[in-house]
């Protein structure tokens, strides 16, 4: 998103996935995975092809990295071990409830501080 920020600073109103791939050095097709998710999301537009190409849907500053974290990410930050506790140990059988709380609480915060976190913010710390 930063990478696809930038781009359009320069005047350029579309970055193509091949670009953004050789910016953030990645597949193309990983890039275009990301694109669906964060087209559905609302944050760019895509569009198909010869004058097609990848564009944000709004402007840097009202982008929040939560709402890009929210977008490309389906599971929590940090997971949980699932696995079976063993019935003999109180510690064992404790563990998920516990360890579930603590990583509610480390998703929340985080989501919290992603959403105080500008696409601009990041921008603004390019050097020109």
């Amino acid at each position: 998103m930063t990478a696809l920020a930038y781009h359009e600073t320069l005047g350029e109103k579309r970055a193509t996935s091949q670009y953004l791939a050789t910016s953030i050095r990645t597949n193309p097709t990983v890039i275009r995975r990301l694109v669906a998710r964060l087209a559905d999301a609302g944050l760019i537009r895509a569009y198909k092809g010869k004058l097609g190409g990848i564009e944000l849907a709004k402007e840097p500053s009202e982008i929040t990295l939560k709402e890009v974290y929210e977008a490309v990410l389906d599971k929590q930050l940090i997971q949980a071990p699932d696995k079976a506790p063993k019935k003999q140990c109180p510690v064992s059988c404790a563990m998920k409830k516990i360890m579930g709380e603590v990583i509610d609480g480390l998703e929340h915060r985080s989501l919290d501080y992603l959403g105080h976190i500008k696409l601009a913010d990041l921008l603004n710390k390019i050097p020109a």
